[in-house]
């Protein structure tokens, strides 16, 4: 008995030795073969290619004069666009199911899943949103099968369709003659693109990752623009619901709007919505940076800037400063608070600045950060136009300037123009109400431009030239109100102020006679209405 156990036990030893050594052998033999190891990825690199090339021809090859999906004029600089200018997204074929899409304001394929999702984007210097273009891929179908459903067939049984507005699906071969029509069927940001698992999803979450990602110099298309860094857009910062904390406590605590006894100040407010981490690059973050080095540089006062930056961000650093918060865009409610509390307060604000560098939809609305990570833009991740003219409605403010870098801005300078109820509002935009807005142009030319002595009106007019790629628009109030400097001292004065008296009488803060500050407190009141005291969602 004993002689058995010993037998099998060498055995078994034998056994394993010879099991390692082969294995051994195997793995050393495969490291000397790359191939071994990069055939898969070159595969894929090939279907890429492949997806890519047939994506750009089929937009380069579009005939504009029965286009449906977009305008005449669009698909004209469309078609002209070379690849090299081009971006490429991509969310691969998954082992774990098939992909479905959303837009902000709609699921792109509600019911349809696919296997693949290819995105041409023709202008990755312009601000979200401008159009785009979406194709499926879907694998195993038959060139009759793809035909039939108008799509284009491609190799290994690969069939490629055009994504389309579900409210734009029955429109081909005709033209609607409804105004704006082919502009409401564009697809104007990049889809979130979910997985949708067949399995049972165990964590909620990772039902809300991206799978897009925008790939560099594939096929000839261009490199993609720098983002900023997964970490730093994972998680919403300083999230009232998630931190129990004072600093992140209901909206209305959370920005202290600063209004002090005896004294009036400018004010400024920075709005960078974002939407997601492929929307906002690390540009826009500093855009931030510039503009709140222009506020810092024209007398205003530290606590008097607040900054809504995306999720949020890291303390903002400028040399010789301590650092300045950044609070998230996703807290809508207490960017509207801080805003009208500015408005209703009677002798708080001097000059109030406002500067929007959001993505934005065609019809005007600001986009915030998608704070559940699903996609659609609900009402507490969305700033509308509507919204924006309430909060500043009959504002107390001596002066108030809209300065908005985003695309579709010039609805936001129609939305003002001669409204009675904002008279003392000036607003200078990017563009027209149909342009997209491009490479910082009309941000780095107000802050790159020596405010001391020039009236905005005067700056705008400038931006005219400084602005290549789209047409810079005013909306005023009232024609002719203001006719100021961005920290509201007269402009154009002869003899000019001295930087003295500058400083003195209208730069930061001024000191409010008292006889002027008693008869603020026989009208005060201190009603915020219109908006309700609630956490942030």
């Amino acid at each position: 008995m004993l002689l058995n156990f010993r037998t099998v036990f060498h055995l078994c030893c034998a056994i394993y030795l010879h099991i390692v050594i082969v294995a051994g052998v195997v793995s050393s033999y495969h490291r000397g073969k790359p191939w071994t190891q990069t055939n898969q990825v070159y595969e894929t690199g090939n279907r890429v290619k492949r997806w890519s090339n047939a994506a750009f021809h089929y937009v380069h090859n579009l005939n504009c004069d029965s286009i449906f999906f977009t305008t005449t004029k669009e698909c004209r600089s469309l078609v002209s666009v070379p690849k090299s200018a081009m971006n490429i997204h991509v969310a691969l074929p998954s082992a774990y199911g098939k992909y479905k899409t959303i837009l902000p304001d709609d699921s792109l394929s509600r019911h349809q899943l696919h296997q693949a999702v290819m995105v041409v984007d023709p202008y990755p210097r312009a601000n979200f949103g401008h159009l785009v273009i979406v194709f499926y891929i879907d694998i195993g179908v038959t060139s009759n099968m793809c035909q039939k459903s108008g799509g284009v067939y491609l190799e290994n049984s690969e069939c490629m369709t055009l994504a389309l507005r579900k409210r734009c699906r029955n429109t081909m071969g005709r033209k609607s003659k409804r105004r704006n029509y082919a502009r409401r069927c564009e697809i104007n940001f990049l889809p979130v693109v979910h997985l949708q698992s067949n399995r049972d999803a165990k964590v909620y979450m990772a039902k809300r990752t991206n799978h897009l990602k925008c790939m560099s110099h594939v096929a000839g298309f261009g490199s993609c623009p720098t983002l900023r860094t997964v970490n730093e857009t994972r998680k919403i910062i300083c999230n009232p619901i998630r931190d129990n904390t004072q600093r992140c406590a209901t909206t209305h605590q959370t920005v202290r709007t600063s209004c002090r006894l005896f004294e009036i100040c400018d004010q400024a407010v920075l709005v960078s919505g974002g939407w997601n981490r492929h929307t906002t690059g690390l540009r826009h973050k500093q855009n931030i940076e510039h503009v709140y080095d222009f506020f810092r540089s024209n007398g205003f006062k530290r606590r008097n800037i607040k900054i809504f930056f995306a999720n949020g961000a890291q303390s903002l650093i400028r040399r010789g400063d301590p650092p300045q918060r950044v609070y998230p865009a996703a807290m809508k409610l207490a960017l509207r608070y801080h805003l009208r509390k500015l408005c209703l307060s009677s002798h708080c604000v001097d000059s109030l600045v406002l500067y929007l560098n959001s993505p934005a939809k065609n019809d005007g609305i600001s986009l915030l950060w998608d704070i559940n990570s699903d996609g659609l833009a609900e009402d507490n991740e969305k700033y509308p136009v509507s919204e924006l003219k309430d909060d500043l409605r009959n504002c107390a403010a001596k002066n108030v300037h809209l300065i908005v870098d985003q695309s579709y801005s010039g609805i936001i300078a129609e939305a003002f123009h001669n409204s009675p109820e904002h008279s003392n509002i000036i607003v200078f935009t990017s563009g027209r109400s149909n342009e997209y807005s491009y490479d910082d142009e009309f941000t780095l030319h107000w802050t790159l431009y020596n405010q001391s002595r020039s009236c905005t009106r005067d700056i705008f007019e400038q931006s005219k030239n400084a602005v290549k790629h789209s047409t810079p628009q005013l909306g005023e109030g009232r024609l002719g109100q203001v006719k100021k400097t961005v920290f509201g001292a007269p402009c154009d004065t002869s003899p000019a102020y001295t930087n003295r008296e500058l400083r003195h009488k209208y730069l930061g803060c001024q000191n409010l006679p008292t006889a002027v500050w008693l008869m603020k407190m026989l009208q005060r009141d201190d009603g915020i209405p219109g908006l309700n005291k609630k956490k942030l969602m």
